[in-house]
Order: structure tokens, then C-alpha cells, then sequence
């Protein structure tokens, strides 16, 4: 059995999703062309295009950071497992995952009605005035009522993937249950080589859905902490480690498409189908199991000056697109008829992520660390009774 540690490098690449996403909501709300590739929505023509065609546009890769995030989640709901044998890490993750999500949720959709309630969404305005009001105007632009808002971050955030007060709610749906699908599969099968055919069988029940990068990430685990012999083997020989950074490669290409490219004849993306998620669920896992193998890579993400956000990732994740619809349009509507576009927009862009890395270290501190507490009182509790 080998000794479970703390995969700084794993924490990088949570950074760089974080950082993805946070980037396409950003340049959604001021440089849409990025995203659409339409001529009509560009601010910087040459550039829009140039970035927003070719693999330049991973550094807005919202949609791939997202995957990615679901395939880390996959690969450690097997890591204690499949390093120390020990199932109970399982059941107990499922409970520990629920009161570590919920309690940051509440909070942050509380805080969505209190800014609605008084007025603070500029987003549809500043959308209105920037030229981008499809992919920024339309959000929270209705009567907020508490109740709804609670019953969001409670339930129907995790039964349904409802998102209407916070947008980026939709992920919790598929973290929780997705969870929820990998360990009952390592708690059945884990220590069977029927978990190979369950695998294979819940990958192709998933495919057309984002339960797909869990599994993937269990999988990609399994293969790195229990490898079958003859990868074991090849991971031995020289060729495995120029196999590792093709496969970073093709993972870095799968999740640089065009999220909704509608001008990609001539580009290196116009041969294969357009808005393909499969694409970004198979970089994800390319990508993660490729890191896991180049020391290189390991080292670099796992530098503290990338890794030291990922502390304050989730509350990151639930608040920079409020944040970005309440603080990063209001700051634009006041300095929209003084000052130059782009200048507000860099201003704008490193105000915006300034304030919500505040507002994550106070959501980890006084949220987020009591929800772990009680999560790890509870799953304690949970294993004594299974003992029992």
C-alpha cells in the first residue's frame, strides 16, 4: 500500500481551471468575439479572431476548465481507495462532499439576493453598452425572492442543477452525483476486475453527459495507482515519457475548441463538428493523466505562487460571476464615458479578480472551514456506525 499525500501539482491544474473559467466569463461580458467569432462583437478584430480560433484560446477555456475540475473530482474519489484498499474513504466522501458544498452555497446565494434586492446587477446595462448583451445581459434580471433563492442552494442546486440566482450552480448537480456514481462503483467493484467492464459500461451510458469525466477520472486513477502489468511495463520503458507529453498535447488541442466558433473555415478546428463537449471531457483526462507522469509538469504546477489559490477555489468559483455582474459592470458604467474601453477592461478585469479573491479567503475562512469541520465530525460518526 502506498502513503497518501498531498498532490500539490493536482492543485495546480484546479488553478488553472479556476482560471479558465473566471477568464470566459470575463471576456464574455466585454469581448464576446472571443466566444463568438462573429465580426459584429469585436472590439480588437485581428486579435478576437487570432486568440479565438487557435489553441491561444485556452486561456479562456471556461468550458474546459469546468470538465476538468469534474475530472480531478473523479480521480480522487478514488485516490485514498485505491492507494490504501480502504472503502469506508468512500461512503464517507459522499457525506463529507454534501456539507462541504452546501453551506458556501447559502451563503452565496443570499448574498445574490441581497444585490438584487437593492439593485446592484448592472450586468444588462453595462451588456447594453459594451455590445454584449447575449452572452451577459439576461442574468438575474428578474423580482428576487428569498425563499426561492435558499431553496436553490439547498435542493434544487443538487436534485435538478437549477442555476437561476447563481449561474455556475449548474455544476453542483453533476459534482454531487457524479460523486456519488464513482464511489458506488470502487464500493461494489473496486477490488474486482469487473470495475474494468462497469467503467466501460458507465462511459457509454454517460457519453452524451457530464457524469462522463468522473468516471473518466476514477479510471485515469486506477490506471496510475493499480495499472494493469503491461502498463506497468511500458511505463518503464524510454518511449513512455514522449507518449506522456503527445497525450498533454492532444489533451491541451481536445480542450482548446472553439466553444461556439461560427467562423472557423480555414482554421485547424474546420474539419471536426462544432460545440462538441466530448472533446473537452477527453482533453480533461489527457491532460490529468499525462500531468501525473511528467515530472516537468509536476513541478510547475506545483508551485506555490499557482497552487496558494486553489485554497480559495470553490468559494472563488461560486462568486466571481455575481461579482463580475454586479461590481465589474458598475465599475465599466462609471468610466465608460471617460476613459478608453480597453483601459477599464484591464482595470476592470484586475479589480474584479482582486475582489473576489477577497471575498473566497473570507468565504473559506468563516464558511467553508465550519462546513468541513462538521463534514469531518459527521463522517466520523458515519464510519463509527459502520464499525459498529
Amino acid at each position: 500500500m502506498k502513503q497518501v499525500e498531498k498532490l500539490d501539482y493536482i492543485d495546480g491544474l484546479k488553478v488553472c481551471a479556476c482560471m479558465m473559467i473566471y477568464n470566459f466569463h470575463f471576456i464574455n461580458a466585454f469581448y464576446c468575439g472571443f466566444y463568438s467569432l462573429r465580426p459584429e462583437d469585436y472590439h480588437l478584430p485581428a486579435l478576437e479572431y487570432l486568440v479565438g480560433s487557435t489553441p491561444l484560446n485556452l486561456i479562456m477555456g471556461g468550458k474546459f476548465g469546468v470538465r476538468m475540475f469534474m475530472t480531478i473530482s473523479g480521480f480522487f474519489v478514488g485516490y485514498r481507495f485505491f492507494l490504501t484498499g480502504e472503502k469506508k474513504s468512500l461512503s464517507s466522501g459522499v457525506i463529507k462532499k454534501y456539507f462541504r458544498l452546501i453551506f458556501p452555497i447559502i451563503t452565496a446565494n443570499f448574498a445574490i439576493y441581497l444585490l438584487m434586492r437593492f439593485g446592484m446587477f448592472t450586468n444588462a446595462k453595462a451588456s447594453a453598452l459594451a455590445g454584449t448583451s447575449v452572452y451577459f445581459g439576461n442574468y438575474n434580471q428578474f423580482e428576487p425572492h428569498l425563499p426561492a433563492a435558499l431553496f436553490e442552494a439547498i435542493w434544487g442546486c443538487f436534485a435538478t442543477g437549477a442555476n437561476q440566482y447563481n449561474g455556475p450552480l449548474w455544476f453542483i448537480y453533476y459534482e454531487f452525483f457524479g460523486t456519488i456514481l464513482v464511489a458506488a462503483i470502487l464500493s461494489l467493484l473496486g477490488n474486482s476486475k469487473a470495475r474494468y467492464l462497469a467503467y466501460g459500461v458507465g462511459c457509454i451510458l454517460a457519453i452524451r453527459s457530464d457524469f462522463l469525466p468522473f468516471i473518466l477520472g476514477t479510471v485515469v486513477c486506477d490506471l496510475t495507482y493499480r495499472p494493469p502489468v503491461f502498463l506497468e511495463r511500458l511505463s518503464k520503458q524510454k518511449v513512455f515519457t514522449p507518449l506522456m507529453w503527445l497525450l498533454f498535447l492532444l489533451g491541451m488541442f481536445l480542450g482548446s475548441f472553439p466553444p461556439m466558433g461560427e467562423r472557423l473555415e480555414g482554421t485547424i478546428y474546420a474539419p471536426f463538428p462544432k460545440k462538441i463537449i466530448l472533446f473537452y471531457i477527453l482533453g480533461s483526462a489527457c491532460v490529468l493523466y499525462a500531468t501525473l507522469h511528467l515530472k516537468p509538469l509536476k513541478k510547475l504546477l506545483g508551485q506555490r505562487w499557482i497552487t496558494w489559490l486553489n485554497t480559495y477555489s470553490y468559494g472563488f468559483y461560486l462568486t466571481h460571476f455575481f461579482i463580475l455582474c454586479t461590481f465589474a459592470g458598475g465599475f465599466y458604467l462609471a468610466l465608460e464615458k471617460s476613459v478608453n474601453y480597453h483601459v477599464i477592461a484591464i482595470l476592470n478585469y484586475l479589480l474584479s479578480f482582486a475582489l473576489t479573491v477577497f471575498v473566497s479567503v473570507l468565504m473559506h475562512k468563516y464558511v467553508e472551514k465550519p462546513g468541513i469541520r462538521l463534514a469531518t465530525d459527521f463522517a466520523k460518526k458515519w464510519e463509527e456506525k459502520e464499525m459498529a
